[in-house]
């Protein structure tokens, strides 16, 4: 009986230690994992992000980029990390594009994560060099079928959102591109920017600031309705290409088993920093447009999208390097 008792009271004292540890969340600097190099879309939307979440919990939120084979070390990297809140993962589109690309994977990128929240999406929008000679979307698709295979369209990896946007602009429009893998969206746009590559399909954060310097043009937004940041860019529909339509998004995830009282601790502050109008504005400003989307009803969507995405994958037998 003294044992149970014994045994009874130390199980109490850690259950305590442990709602107490939650509480208290977070408590040191919490490290946010980007899956590509810095200056990519979803490098910027998660710095705003971390600084958004320093100022509601008075504790650092770091960014560490893990660029590399399409984001799955990445994930990888926080999907076996310890579940208890220090480790999150900056995740997107890519997240439901890898399963099907890569089946040999050790882990899930979807079922070994957990969502926090989606809070941001942004359109994609079709960019190139200043030195196609084209000024719409409609020029550059009949420049592309008149030069079959001689276009390069980059992106930040195999399997990443601007890569199979890339791969749906070649089916809709019925033109032959070569792709270009990068470690990220970040060196993608330097070569793009200078000419070494033509084409560059990603979100608006990606490329808003360069469109001024002369060295890229946009074509079109790949949405049914304009984004904020770049008012005077045409649709798609507008552009005369409706089936070109695909955007990404931008959440927070964390280990699979990361206590639920912890998801809804961080959950709360992304919520609360989507309430003000300032966080709001610096996502808009960046490209990228506010939502607010509950961490239940992000995990449905991640594996309804993984879903979509690999009828796809396969329907185009898209395939890339392990």
């Amino acid at each position: 009986m003294i044992r149970l008792i014994r045994t009874l009271l130390a199980s109490t004292i850690l259950l305590t230690n442990f709602v107490w540890a939650q509480s208290d969340y977070p408590s040191k600097a919490v490290t946010i994992v980007v899956p590509y190099a810095p200056g990519g879309t979803t490098d910027i939307v998660a710095r705003i992000l971390a600084r958004a979440l320093h100022g509601a919990s008075g504790k650092s939120f770091v960014v560490e980029n893990k660029g590399g084979a399409s984001g799955t070390i990445a994930m990888g990297y926080v999907a076996n990390a310890a579940p208890d809140g220090y480790t999150l993962l900056s995740n997107e589109m890519t997240q439901t594009v890898v399963p099907a690309l890569f089946p040999k994977l050790t882990y899930s990128p979807v079922r070994d994560l957990t969502s926090i929240g989606i809070f941001a999406e942004a359109p994609y929008v079709l960019a190139i060099s200043s030195k196609v000679p084209v000024n719409n979307l409609q020029e550059f698709v009949a420049y592309a079928k008149a030069n079959p295979g001689k276009i390069n369209f980059a992106s930040g990896g195999s399997g990443s959102g601007p890569h199979m946007a890339g791969e749906l602009l070649k089916s809709v429009a019925g033109i032959e591109m070569t792709h270009i893998p990068y470690k990220g969206s970040g060196p993608a746009l330097q070569d793009l920017l200078s000419g070494q590559v033509e084409v560059l399909i990603t979100a608006a954060p990606t490329v808003a600031q360069h469109l001024g310097s002369g060295r890229i043009k946009a074509l079109a937004v790949a949405s049914n309705k304009r984004v904020s940041s770049l008012p005077t860019v045409p649709t798609s529909t507008e552009a005369g290409l409706s089936a070109f339509v695909v955007a990404n998004w931008f959440g927070l995830a964390a280990p699979k088993d990361t206590p639920v009282a912890i998801i809804q601790q961080l959950n709360k502050m992304l919520v609360q920093e989507l309430a003000k109008q300032d966080f709001k504005d610096k996502l808009i400003a960046a490209g990228a447009e506010p939502v607010n989307i509950s961490p239940a009803e992000a995990n449905t969507f991640i594996t309804a999208e993984a879903k979509r995405w690999q009828e796809l994958i396969k329907k185009s037998s898209i395939k890339v390097e392990n």
